[in-house]
């Protein structure tokens, strides 16, 4: 039998795709043995920006030098309007469910020692979110997937601002957001900001709503002493700024969300106590 002369191609190697989990909690899942997290450097110009209000903090030179993370990447197809239907699932997943319920009960509560002028908590007067992910995207070079994720963080912001008033202004700050969720965020009524101005943008006043955002960041804005904060948990994080504020707040641990119980793993709302009052802090 004759044999043939001609070379095979070597076949290509199987790569076999490893999935990395990240300090910050981020799930990669890869090719290579080197998983790692697009970045892209911040804007050399240093912006100032007219949400500033009384007791907003300057600090611009503080976190300009940190590198920002690149738009999440959403699928090709993926339209407004699809994106919007299924953030709406989402919502109305969230709306029914007993963590909602709990925590509207625990915003009730707070509003209605708000508006006692003797109770010294004041009113919230803006809402900025601090890291909420991208509702409709992967990040790049990295398959992470945390759309579930940010979209029931949405619902909750949408829900808790409702409660607050419909007037109150809500800024969102995360580098990741692309074109889709900017527009998801537009409709809703929802501001997005560049870095640092949702950094800037926290006052005494300031509802800041931040389950996904990391400990640098939470040094950098919680010596503004917001009135709220949705995220933690800040107790135990072996820094005295975040200890500082932490011995100043009351705070509520959410029922757990079963839905999808990475959404708000451990989350609290923190909020500012009268000065004569020492109530026990729920565990």
């Amino acid at each position: 039998m004759p044999h043939s002369t001609r070379t095979k191609r070597p076949s290509p190697l199987t790569q076999k795709r490893l999935q990395v989990t990240d300090d910050d909690g981020w799930t990669h899942v890869t090719t290579g043995g080197n998983a790692r997290r697009t970045v892209r450097g911040t804007k050399g110009s240093k912006k100032t920006s007219s949400l500033h209000g009384a007791g907003a903090m300057a600090m611009t030179e503080d976190v300009e030098s940190d590198p920002v993370l690149s738009p999440a990447e959403a699928p090709g197809r993926l339209t407004l309007e699809e994106l919007q239907a299924q953030y709406a699932a989402h919502r109305d997943t969230w709306t029914g469910s007993e963590t909602w319920n709990k925590l509207e009960k625990v915003l009730d509560e707070r509003a209605q020692l708000a508006q006692d002028e003797s109770s010294g908590l004041g009113a919230v007067d803006r809402i900025v979110c601090i890291g909420l992910g991208s509702p409709s995207g992967f990040l790049r070079d990295g398959w992470v997937d945390r759309r579930s994720v940010s979209m029931y963080q949405l619902a909750a912001l949408e829900r808790i601002k409702e409660k607050i008033g419909s007037s109150v202004p809500v800024y969102a700050q995360d580098p990741v957001f692309n074109t889709l969720d900017c527009a998801l965020l537009d409709a809703m009524g929802i501001t997005v900001v560049e870095h640092p101005v949702g950094f800037e943008s926290v006052t005494r006043n300031t509802l800041l709503f931040c389950p996904g955002a990391e400990r640098k960041h939470l040094e950098l804005v919680l010596p503004s002493n917001p009135g709220f904060v949705f995220g933690g948990p800040l107790e135990n994080t072996e820094s005295d700024v975040i200890q500082t504020f932490v011995g100043k707040m009351g705070s509520r641990a959410l029922e757990p969300f079963t839905s999808n119980e990475h959404a708000f793993w451990t989350t609290r709302l923190y909020f500012r106590e009268e000065e004569e009052e020492n109530d026990e802090v729920e565990s």
